[in-house]
This record gives C-alpha cells, sequence and structure tokens, in this order.
C-alpha cells in the first residue's frame, strides 16, 4: 500500500536543514497554533517569507546537553522496549501527499513486533520522539507532570501523526534540574535532581483525530499567507 507522504532523502544535515524551511515542519506546529512560548505565529511567518532569520540557538548550553543525551535516551528505549522494531533514517523529511507543504523529521520510526502492556496491536507502526528539556520552578516541572503531554510538544506529534497516518507516537522525555537561587532567599533544592516520563498518543483516540483536523485547517492557511506574503491573523 503506498504510503500517503513521500520521503525526501537529504546528503548532509545542511541541506536537510534548508529542506526543512521548504514547508511547515511538525516543530512549527506550535507556532502555527499559537500554543509556542519560543516562537509566535507572526515570527514563524516572517522566518517563512525572509523577513527574519531563525535563531541559531545550537550554542546554548542546555541545548548541547539535549544533544548529548538524546543517544543514551534513545538506546535505554531500546533495551527497556524489545516489543518495538526500531528504524532510523537520518536527514529525511516526509510531506504529506496531498499538501506536500505539511512536512515533519521523525525521531525514530516504530513497529510493533509483540505482545505488549499499552494495548499496541502487533504490526501497528509509530513515531518516537526523545524530549530533554530542563527546569528551574516547580510551575514548569508540573506542565510534565500531570499525565499530559504539554500542549507546545502535543502540535509536534500531532502533525507528525497527521504526515505518517501511523497508529501511535510515543515521546520518551527526561528533563533536568537547573539550580536557582530566588531573590528573596531559599532555592530550588527541593525539587528533583531529573524527571523522566513518557506520553503515548493514540492516533485513533477521537480527540486526536480533531485535533490533526484542526491543525491540518491551520497549516493550509498559514501556507497561503506564506505563498501569498499575507500577515496571518493572530488569535488573541
Amino acid at each position: 500500500m503506498e504510503e500517503q507522504f513521500i520521503r525526501t532523502k537529504y546528503p548532509d544535515r545542511e541541506s536537510w536543514l534548508a529542506g526543512r524551511d521548504e514547508g511547515i515542519g511538525a516543530s512549527d506546529a506550535a507556532a502555527v497554533m499559537q500554543v509556542s512560548p519560543w516562537t509566535s505565529k507572526v515570527q514563524l511567518w516572517e522566518e517563512k517569507v525572509g523577513l527574519r532569520k531563525r535563531e541559531d540557538i545550537s550554542g546554548k548550553p542546555g541545548v548541547q546537553r539535549g544533544i548529548d543525551e538524546e543517544p543514551i535516551i534513545r538506546q535505554q528505549f531500546i533495551e527497556d522496549h524489545p516489543e518495538f522494531d526500531v528504524y532510523h533514517h537520518p536527514y529525511e523529511i516526509l510531506s504529506l501527499r496531498r499538501k506536500p507543504f505539511i512536512k515533519a523529521s521523525l525521531d525514530r520510526e516504530l513497529t510493533v513486533k509483540e505482545d505488549n502492556h499499552y494495548g499496541l496491536p502487533v504490526g501497528s507502526r509509530g513515531v518516537l520522539q526523545i524530549k530533554t528539556g530542563s527546569y528551574s520552578t516547580k510551575h514548569y516541572l508540573d506542565k510534565w507532570t500531570d499525565g499530559v503531554l504539554p500542549e507546545f510538544y502535543y502540535a509536534q506529534e500531532i502533525q507528525e501523526l497527521l504526515v505518517t497516518g501511523w497508529d501511535f507516537a510515543w515521546v520518551q522525555a527526561k528533563l533536568f534540574r537547573i539550580d536557582r537561587e530566588y531573590s528573596r532567599g531559599g532555592n530550588n533544592f527541593y525539587l528533583p535532581d531529573q524527571y523522566e516520563t513518557f506520553f503515548l498518543i493514540d492516533a485513533h483516540d477521537p480527540t486526536v483525530v480533531d485535533s490533526m483536523r484542526t491543525l491540518e485547517e491551520a497549516d493550509t492557511e498559514f501556507w497561503h499567507d506564506v505563498v501569498t506574503r499575507h500577515c496571518p491573523d493572530i488569535t488573541v
């Protein structure tokens, strides 16, 4: 059966990064949906039409720590979950066949190969996303401890499921405390040194299906604004 997406393989990281700018990537979805704490919808539009250069954050300590930790977390996931076949296709971008401007670059691809505790049928397919991050306040840590994937990362996983048409997304997350002393005294040392969790998103859940439909509509409208160079409307 033909996949609902097109795979494009790039020869190196530089060309892959350039390819990501030729559409709406999964990491752009939160900005399109106006739930990103880092990039506004207008800022993303400015980047796509060439009015703003995307900020290079590769040199930031937190980003570098994430780069260093991801292979460790990924290998641990593979060892802990023999029920999955895990595939890696570096420097690939998947484009939704019916709307090629909607794109996703997957961390890893999963296929369920044996019975498991998660109710995933043998043969079902999914995406694996490794998330690393940091926290200095209980408020931010709480976003990860209530059993619901934070909305800015949920949007990314919804786009990956929208593009692939696969059955589930698994987010494996590991966060680290950044030590902080407060101006009025005290510190955040009462928070755990690190926190690990995971989230499993079922692509067949009605709420997830509605989210994919909503995101596809938002992506389509946003890309029309990019093509016509019309600054997008903002929902307050």
